[in-house]
């Protein structure tokens, strides 16, 4: 089975478009699993493309976590 890449795509720009990633109550990003169930993904989605979505969204994570990091980092100077 393929995986639509176009679908993928438009999926990860959706959560994109919502802003910084959902945090649970420290503070701190949700893990990826969570990430999916936070969207609904896990209910509409096949096996296949929820494990695509999530390496995707593990990305956003690191990514999302650096810019926080970078963002302090220049408080501090």
């Amino acid at each position: 089975m393929t995986v639509n890449l176009y679908k993928i795509r438009y999926i990860v720009e959706f959560i994109r478009r919502q802003g910084k990633l959902p945090t649970d109550q420290y503070g701190q990003v949700l893990c990826a699993s969570d990430l999916l169930a936070w969207f609904g993904l896990s209910e509409c989605l096949t096996v296949d493309k929820l494990s695509y979505i999530e390496k995707e969204l593990v990305g956003m994570i690191e990514a999302e976590i650096a810019v926080e990091r970078l963002k302090q980092a220049e408080q501090i100077r």
